[in-house]
């Protein structure tokens, strides 16, 4: 889609909101910014337009990592958690997000990562492990299965264990323990997550 194609529909999105439920309903800031592109555009300033069209999107790039962050499970009985975090995940690593939640336990020092990749290229080629078990073994994985489903599963420093469950080419479910953490805890928060609906938020 070409910037003149993206502008012209900003604009048409701006006239669907009605003048009614602007008045009955205070702005929101993301329609403030669009509105904003609309006069950018409208006044032939189309750098101005462009920037407020980058801040309107990153606004529903978070919106999107909130709800991605709401399909996390809340932590086990006797363990705590951190609050979410979102971050960019670097270039050479295939890009997109990764939405981030560490679970620690109360009583002992093990804590589990929790983390969730989307709109990443590199998932596409963590998902090519699952094609055999010798493709998975050349990695340092072996396949598991967990309720039917593919998982790559790995041990790491110390007792500690690493899965990956690629969804599609498009998310990717990560689990990475630390001090001891159990490889069937890990197996049992994974059947936890609404799968369906975190596809449903991310996938195209």
């Amino acid at each position: 889609m070409n910037m003149k194609h993206s502008l012209a529909l900003t604009i048409a999105a701006c006239s669907m909101i009605s003048p009614l439920h602007a008045q009955n309903k205070q702005p929101e800031p993301f329609e403030d910014i669009l509105r904003e592109a609309v006069k950018e555009y409208r006044a032939g300033k189309i750098k101005e337009a462009a920037t407020a069209l980058d801040q309107a999107k990153a606004l529903i790039e978070k919106q999107q990592s909130t709800q991605v962050g709401s399909t996390l499970p809340d932590a086990p009985e006797g363990w705590t958690t951190d609050d979410m975090k979102t971050e960019d995940v670097p270039g050479y690593l295939g890009g997109g997000k990764v939405v981030k939640k560490l679970y620690k336990n109360k009583s002992g020092q093990e804590e589990v990562l929790l983390e969730i990749y989307y709109g990443s290229t590199m998932i596409k080629l963590i998902r090519g492990l699952l094609a055999s078990d010798e493709i998975a073994k050349s990695q340092g994985f072996e396949i598991k299965r967990a309720g039917g489903e593919k998982v790559l599963a790995k041990k790491i420093e110390g007792d500690n264990h690493e899965l990956n469950v690629p969804m599609e080419d498009e998310i990717m479910i990560k689990f990475t323990g630390g001090d001891g953490a159990k490889e069937d805890f890990m197996l049992k928060m994974l059947r936890e997550i609404d799968r369906r609906e975190l596809k449903s938020l991310v996938k195209p």
